[in-house]
C-alpha cells in the first residue's frame, strides 16, 4: 500500500513532524495502518478531494498548527522535498511544489489543461503560477485560516489560487521533480481530467466573486468599532 511508503518517507526526511492522515470513507485498512505507523487520523465526513483537504485544514487550525506541508498518499510527491517547502514558508504564505522546468512526467492533456488554467489565473489576478494542478503545498497559519473557512468544494486548483491571491495570500513556487505514483489514477488525466478541467473553468468565476466578498467582509470588519 502506497500510504505506508509515504509515511515511511516522511519519517525519514522529516522525523520531527507530526503526521496527519485524512481518511476519506476508505474501505481498506487506511485508518488502522496509519494509526499503527503513528499517524493521527482525521475522518472525513463524506468523500471528495476538496472535502478531504478542508477536513484536514479544520483539524489543523483547531489544534494550533501554524505550518503544514500537504502531501498526497499516492507517492508522487517526494518526501525528500518536504523540508524545502517548510523553509520556503519564510518568504510566502503558500508554497507550491511545481513541476515546471523539471523532469516530472505529465500527460499531454494535463499539460494543456494546466497551461490554459495558468493563463486564466494570470488574466484574472495578474499573478503567474506555472503549475496550477500541483497538490504538493506548504501552508502557513494565514493560509490555513483562510482555507479552513472558505475552501471551495468544487475543485482545488485554479479557483483556490484566485481566491487566495484576492485575499492577500502570497504564493511562491519551488521546482520539484515528481515521482511516478505508486497507486491510483490522477484526477487530472483522461475523462476525469476533462471533467475536472471544465469544472475548474467555471469555478474560477465563482472564486473571483467569493474573493471579492471575502475582501469586502474583511474591510467591513476592520472598520467596525
Amino acid at each position: 500500500m502506497s500510504l505506508g511508503l509515504v509515511i515511511a518517507g516522511v519519517r525519514e526526511f522529516s522525523p520531527s513532524v507530526e503526521i496527519i492522515v485524512v481518511n476519506s470513507d476508505s474501505t481498506d485498512d487506511t485508518k488502522p495502518l496509519a494509526e499503527r505507523l503513528g499517524a493521527t487520523v482525521v475522518d472525513q465526513n463524506g468523500s471528495g478531494y476538496a472535502g478531504a483537504l478542508m477536513a484536514g485544514y479544520r483539524y489543523l487550525e483547531a489544534n494550533g498548527f501554524t505550518k503544514v506541508v500537504q502531501i498526497d498518499a499516492d507517492g508522487q510527491h517526494p518526501a525528500s522535498d518536504i523540508p524545502r517547502l517548510f523553509s520556503a514558508l519564510d518568504r510566502a504564505n503558500w508554497v507550491i511544489g511545481s513541476r515546471a522546468n523539471t523532469d516530472s512526467e505529465s500527460s499531454l492533456d494535463r499539460k494543456i489543461g494546466n497551461a490554459i488554467l495558468s493563463a486564466l489565473v494570470r488574466l484574472t489576478t495578474g499573478e503567474t503560477i506555472h503549475d496550477v494542478t500541483s497538490g504538493f503545498w506548504g501552508l502557513d497559519i494565514e493560509t490555513l485560516t483562510l482555507f479552513s473557512k472558505y475552501f471551495p468544494h468544487q475543485t482545488a486548483d485554479a479557483n483556490v489560487r484566485v481566491m487566495a491571491v484576492q485575499n492577500g495570500i502570497s504564493i511562491c513556487e519551488i521546482p520539484v521533480t515528481m515521482n511516478c505514483r505508486h497507486a491510483g489514477k490522477s484526477m487530472h488525466d483522461g475523462v476525469s481530467g476533462m471533467k475536472n478541467f471544465a469544472r475548474s473553468i467555471f469555478a474560477v468565476k465563482d472564486a473571483w466573486r467569493q474573493g471579492e466578498l471575502l475582501t469586502a467582509e474583511k474591510k467591513a470588519s476592520a472598520g467596525s468599532p
